[in-house]
């Protein structure tokens, strides 16, 4: 069950990545920026299924592990 959360969670992620890229290539910088919270929740969704992803996102928002 909990793969299954985190497989539509990640499928809506994209839906909302997507749209986001539209809203910003039409100039709906408004809605784009809407759309981008609607993502990051997606993402933390994804996050509390996935221990490993959450550890992913942390080391990449941070200088560690970047040349």
């Amino acid at each position: 069950m909990m793969d299954e959360r985190r497989d539509v969670a990640l499928a809506i992620k994209s839906c909302l990545d997507s749209l986001m890229s539209d809203a910003a290539r039409c100039d709906l910088g408004d809605l784009a920026h809407f759309i981008s919270l609607a993502a990051l929740a997606a993402e933390d969704a994804v996050a509390a299924y996935d221990p490993q992803a959450a550890r992913l996102k942390a080391l990449m928002e941070s200088d560690a592990g970047h040349c």
